[in-house]
């Protein structure tokens, strides 16, 4: 395990907890760091997350054993890195030797998760000693949302944003559970590594900008003309490549960022796996993405971007945590004005977005350039 203590010395761990995040993309590199801070205070995580997640499970730093919980489809067992059935992996897990009894927690507290439960206790047999649930804090983001439509005006709150990270809050968690069964607290430092990282998507044939310019929402999505003018200043002003990545729904976008072609801007929208993504995030240069899953593969490989924010904010607590990423949030009083940037903007100039600033962001890549 790659900058990660060897805890297991004769197969012996504090407890085994399984945990479920079955969500979005980001939400799944998130808890990565949860998993490792695990790992390295000698606990064996058993992770519960979607088919779609395989790729990240696959990736965490020192995780020996994971399922793929999804409805509708077929369970995967995972043990070591090897695809396994049920049975073997119930043998594998009855075999570990733990100190105290097993723990379970719910990193996001819905009906998926209570699913995941439901199958873990009854048809997998496990029980738990105790279990833990993370509250989402709902009812802020709604009172947030609210909050912004009594504005009737589009100008910039005073107030410094002060962000309650989603990190902070599963640390607390996590770090209470470790301090009840033993009197020492490890913390995750910066050698410690998340993610594993693959070989370079190019072979370390160039230097290049990651740009992800979409997101869930257009109401959460930069201006693709601002991309468009960010991308022209990257390719005329330094030597940098530039990498479009995105989903079927955005080739689009990858199709107007790429015209006309030239050598130094390659379109990968639609034609990456999410495994590959992940090492094109890895070995960027740098990553300009909206408040998307990017912002968090930047953040867990610690490398520089620019993630923006429109109708959602950083309030909400998916803020990446490293310290070399801008966040680009305008702070006005009409936001944020949803919670997962469905929707439209009610005042229809999408003010929140249109006014970051294409130059500021370039610079940020220019102070990048000189420091290397």
């Amino acid at each position: 395990m790659n900058n990660i203590k060897e805890h297991i010395t004769d197969n012996t761990f504090e407890r085994i907890i399984f945990i479920t995040r079955l969500s979005a993309i980001g939400d799944v590199i998130i808890s990565s760091h949860t998993i490792v801070k695990l790992i390295i205070n000698g606990y064996f995580p058993v992770f519960i997350t979607s088919h779609s997640t395989k790729d990240i499970a696959l990736r965490i730093n020192g995780l020996q054993a994971f399922i793929c919980h999804q409805k509708g489809k077929k369970n995967l067992y995972y043990f070591k890195g090897n695809e396994v059935n049920e049975k073997s992996f119930l043998e594998n897990i009855n075999s570990l030797k733990t100190l105290k009894k097993h723990l379970y927690v719910d990193l996001q507290k819905t009906s998926r998760s209570k699913r995941a439960l439901k199958f873990i206790s009854n048809e997998l047999n496990i029980k738990f000693e105790k279990k833990y649930f993370i509250s989402k804090m709902t009812l802020y983001r709604i009172l947030l949302v609210i909050l912004s439509y009594f504005s009737f005006k589009q100008k910039v709150k005073d107030n410094k944003l002060k962000f309650n990270r989603i990190h902070e809050i599963q640390e607390k968690l996590i770090k209470n559970i470790i301090l009840k069964d033993k009197n020492s607290y490890e913390k995750l430092n910066k050698n410690h590594i998340i993610l594993q990282n693959n070989n370079s998507f190019f072979n370390n044939k160039f230097d290049y900008i990651a740009i992800f310019p979409g997101a869930s929402g257009f109401i959460k999505t930069w201006p693709k003309e601002k991309f468009r003018e960010l991308i022209q200043k990257i390719v005329n002003q330094t030597n940098y490549h530039i990498i479009i990545c995105g989903l079927t729904n955005e080739i689009y976008l990858g199709e107007y960022l790429d015209y006309p072609q030239q050598t130094r801007i390659i379109n990968l929208v639609n034609k990456t796996t999410l495994d590959q993504t992940l090492n094109i995030i890895s070995n960027s240069k740098y990553i300009v993405t909206n408040d998307s899953f990017a912002a968090h593969g930047a953040d867990v490989f610690k490398i520089p971007a620019s993630v923006l924010f429109g109708a959602t904010s950083p309030l909400f607590g998916f803020v990446p945590i490293y310290e070399k990423i801008s966040i680009e949030y305008m702070n006005l009083s009409c936001s944020p004005c949803s919670r997962h940037g469905k929707g439209f903007c009610r005042f229809k100039n999408l003010k929140c977005l249109q006014d970051i600033d294409t130059l500021n962001i370039f610079n940020h890549i220019l102070n990048l350039k000189t420091k290397n």
